[in-house]
């Protein structure tokens, strides 16, 4: 290869459906042949279906939540989809009003988690709706982690639900660390 192949570099262009991604890769990575991979990688967006604005609106429109209100949360939503999956979701399976969930659901980063925490922790031992789970599933930055713990530590210990939230919210808190109280110590 010549001194002046390596030194140039060759613009490759991927177009998806979303937008356009230009990489600028070193001529020795094409003779290498890493570059199918490379490219495949940055061309990828993180999201590449079309919103559904629709379905949002529809979902959360017919779980309770006013029209004003749907249009807002939904055009604001980053996937709108998800946003309102979570608000029906929380609803239908909790027993939650659709606009406290809506409230908890759009400040979420991941609302889809939001919800299956909710659900999950509500399934295994709630009888009546508790709007704790969800503010506390909602505030969580991994909400499946969240769940998980609550649930996991209250199936293994004779813990109540209320320290169980508590206890796997509070920072620095690890699961492994806690040692279940027997009987007789």
């Amino acid at each position: 290869m010549t001194a002046n192949l390596k030194a140039t570099a060759f613009r490759l262009t991927a177009i998806s459906t979303a937008s356009a991604f230009s990489l600028a890769v070193p001529a020795s990575l094409v003779a290498l042949g890493t570059v199918g991979s490379t490219t495949a990688l940055a061309a990828t967006p993180s999201y590449s279906g079309n919103p559904d604005y629709r379905g949002c609106a529809t979902d959360m429109t017919s779980s309770g939540v006013a029209q004003a209100d749907a249009i807002a949360a939904c055009a604001g939503a980053r996937y709108p989809g998800d946003l309102g999956a979570c608000v029906v979701g929380v609803n239908e399976l909790t027993g939650l009003t659709a606009n406290s969930a809506l409230l908890v659901c759009e400040r979420s980063r991941r609302p889809k988690e939001v919800s299956s925490c909710t659900i999950d922790i509500h399934k295994a031992f709630l009888t009546e709706p508790s709007a704790e789970v969800l503010q506390n599933c909602g505030r969580s930055l991994m909400p499946t982690r969240y769940s998980s713990c609550v649930v996991d530590i209250v199936d293994a210990t004779d813990v109540a639900v209320d320290t169980a939230l508590t206890q796997c919210a509070r920072a620095g808190y690890r699961p492994w660390t806690l040692q279940p109280r027997l009987e007789g110590n």
